[in-house]
């Protein structure tokens, strides 16, 4: 102030009057607005009623009316002087662990003066609302701790956790309310990800009984009623998801088991009207707990979840979503309904309820739901043989060939193709599988069509994701891939295996089991089409065998039936075109040495249903020490592509606008890690 000319520093000191008003009375407003329905009921004013607590904030003697006749209306220089001198004298009190220790200590003695109050004067609640007030306040000094990681032990260790969680339980809604949004800061990704011990924090937090007590405060809130009580759901929410980012299993588990969360997040995601925030965020939650929780994938059989969540997609089949929050929500809403496939149960239901109906419908239409309902189909059909006979029933088949042959729009991007191809090849080898009589014959008859030419396409995909697997072969033997995996502390095995994946092996393994298996048809001139075209196109049977090996030897134990199968197939077509079967098909020397990781769910992050199989004798100590490899290599995969998919999701909610309340979270917490940085 004193570098500005006389005329500049008094209008600053004016303004800096006013906003000091005026940020006193929003204070005040929030606090009387707080607790305005606990005032209410000692006049008997209906809690809900927004006038009256209206009326009742403004009335003679309240907080505002009192600080509307102490403000004046003009503040002379010497006053703001003085209190800007004041202000520089001001100590704050930088948090440590003897600071932490009185603020857990003052924390807990306002809720004992609170609880006090309350039984003393239960028919009175003026009497009780300044220590309400007060406890309050020490409920949002809480958020303070978030910037300081390192004191979460200490705040364990003084057991503040069960203290704050039981806060939920507090009649007095707000209460529970500024908990939420305290917790939601404490359990930010960034944050725990720099807390020593972050699960034990969480395991903590389960203990306190957080998730049972944060459903049924979820059950008392109307978001209707006022934003505040919008954002208090949004801040559950918030934190539901800080917890499955640091214990996703655990978070699922324990959130499913609450017997109402379910019910509340498929009514929160089949709400009428407009998709807003949290409607995209109870979906979002939603496909996290079923992803995680093979239990809350049993209890929506229960619920008819996968009817449920089909006609709250059913809108989409005509038209695309308006924005990106809706789009958004689509996405979540056809991921919860993929992780509702791994369970048979899920899938006969999908099928009998029309949902291959409605996806061959979205496919044709070309729409936004197009790619998201092939991968849904891709779910729906595998290890069911009832869904790929409905398939090629309900005229399936004229759709999925017409993006086998690339008819229709052209992908965006080169990933998005790829993808879309994984998908169609994934479903012709379940329908190739699967499917007996007439469909099985229908299925042939379009590989034989028009020349042959869906025979032609399917060895251009072999050569182009053959040549593609060789390249990241090549890249990783020039050594600098494997320089970088031994500094990160990679197992070599592992990363190669899942560069080979990127590179597209899954598709490839695919496609070689299409040709095998249209070669064991019976079909005598699409057998002779087949080794034509591959000697045409210079691709050796050898290369084939291989692929085939490799994917037989990824196979879970208990699929000892369809190593079998393709096996046979294998060596009969070898001995067809003259091969040697012994060299290019050996027997291996026991079915457990066959493998013990599902390849299909290290690819794509989805395991496959366990086919049956005979008993199999004990593996030796060389045997299980290659299991536990191989179940390193699948639990790599797997949480790769987690991290993958919610590092996407994160990124996604970034580039949304400022007004959002993620954008809000963060603007709040850079100004808190400002102000710690001062103090």
């Amino acid at each position: 102030l004193k570098s500005q000319p006389h005329s500049s520093r008094v209008a600053l000191r004016r303004a800096h009057a006013t906003c000091t008003r005026d940020r006193a009375m929003t204070a005040a407003e929030a606090v009387e607005g707080s607790f305005a329905a606990k005032r209410s009921a000692s006049s008997a004013l209906p809690v809900g009623d927004a006038s009256a607590r209206a009326a009742k904030r403004l009335a003679p003697g309240s907080v505002v009316a009192q600080l509307e006749e102490e403000l004046p209306d003009e503040i002379t220089e010497e006053e703001i002087q003085r209190r800007l001198d004041q202000a520089d004298e001001v100590h704050i009190e930088t948090l440590n662990e003897a600071s932490l220790k009185r603020m857990v200590m003052q924390f807990e003695r306002r809720i004992k003066v609170n609880q006090e109050s309350r039984i003393k004067y239960s028919e009175d609640p003026d009497k009780f609302l300044k220590s309400e007030v007060d406890l309050d306040e020490e409920v949002k000094k809480l958020t303070g701790l978030a910037t300081h990681p390192e004191l979460y032990a200490e705040f364990v260790r003084l057991g503040a956790l069960p203290l704050i969680v039981g806060l939920l339980n507090h009649a007095n809604t707000d209460i529970a309310v500024d908990v939420f949004e305290v917790l939601s800061e404490l359990t930010d990704p960034e944050v725990m990800g720099e807390v020593d011990g972050a699960e034990a924090f969480v395991q903590s937090l389960f203990e306190a009984q957080l998730c049972q007590l944060s459903v049924d405060v979820l059950l008392r809130i109307n978001e209707d009623a006022s934003e505040d009580d919008a954002r208090a759901v949004t801040n559950c929410l918030t934190m539901v998801e800080n917890l499955a980012e640091v214990s996703p299993a655990d978070t699922s588990k324990l959130f499913s088991s609450i017997p109402k969360f379910l019910p509340w997040l498929i009514k929160r995601v089949r709400a009428p009207g407009d998709v807003d925030y949290n409607r995209v965020y109870a979906s979002e939650i939603l496909g996290i707990i079923l992803q995680n929780s093979p239990a809350s994938r049993e209890s929506m059989v229960r619920l008819e979840g996968v009817d449920k969540l089909l006609r709250g997609i059913a809108a989409y089949r005509k038209r695309d979503p308006t924005d990106s929050e809706e789009s958004e929500f689509v996405q979540n809403m056809f991921d919860c309904l993929c992780s509702l496939m791994l369970l048979p149960a899920h899938q006969i239901s999908f099928g009998q309820v029309q949902g291959l109906e409605l996806m061959i419908r979205m496919m044709r239409e070309h729409i936004f739901a197009s790619n998201l309902a092939l991968r849904l189909t891709d779910h729906a059909l595998r290890h069911c043989a009832a869904n790929c006979r409905i398939f090629v029933e309900k005229l399936g088949l004229k759709v999925i060939f017409a993006m086998f042959m690339k008819k229709g729009p052209k992908a965006k991007t080169r990933s998005a193709a790829r993808e879309m191809e994984e998908h169609v090849t994934s479903i012709i080898q379940s329908l190739c599988r699967y499917c007996t009589g007439t469909p099985v014959a229908r299925v042939l008859n379009k590989f034989t069509e028009n020349h042959f030419e869906k025979l032609e396409r399917l060895l251009e995909l072999h050569e182009e994701y053959a040549r593609s697997v060789r390249e990241a072969d090549a890249v990783r033997l020039k050594g600098d891939v494997e320089k970088i995996d031994h500094e990160l502390d990679v197992d070599n095995e592992e990363q190669l295996f899942l560069d080979r994946c990127d590179a597209g092996l899954f598709t490839l393994q695919q496609i070689d089991i299409v040709l095998v298996r249209l070669g064991n048809m019976g079909n005598v001139q699409a057998t002779e089409e087949i080794g034509r075209l591959m000697n045409a196109k210079g691709v050796p049977l050898s290369e084939v065998c291989e692929t085939l090996q490799e994917y037989c030897t990824h196979l879970d134990d208990s699929a000892g039936a369809e190593r079998g199968e393709l096996r046979k197939f294998l060596c009969a077509m070898v001995r067809r075109c003259g091969g040697d079967v012994e060299a290019l098909c050996p027997e291996p020397a026991s079915a457990a040495q066959a493998g013990s990781t599902q390849l299909e769910a290290t690819v794509v992050g989805r395991p496959r249903p366990a086919e049956s199989a005979p008993e199999q004798q004990r593996p030796g100590p060389e045997e299980e020490r290659r299991r536990g490899k191989e179940d390193r290599r699948e639990a790599v995969a797997v949480e790769a592509r987690e991290k993958k998919d919610r590092r996407e999701k994160r990124e996604k909610k970034e580039k949304k606008s400022g007004g959002g309340e993620k954008s809000h979270r963060r603007d709040k917490r850079g100004r808190r890690d400002q102000s710690g940085s001062d103090d």
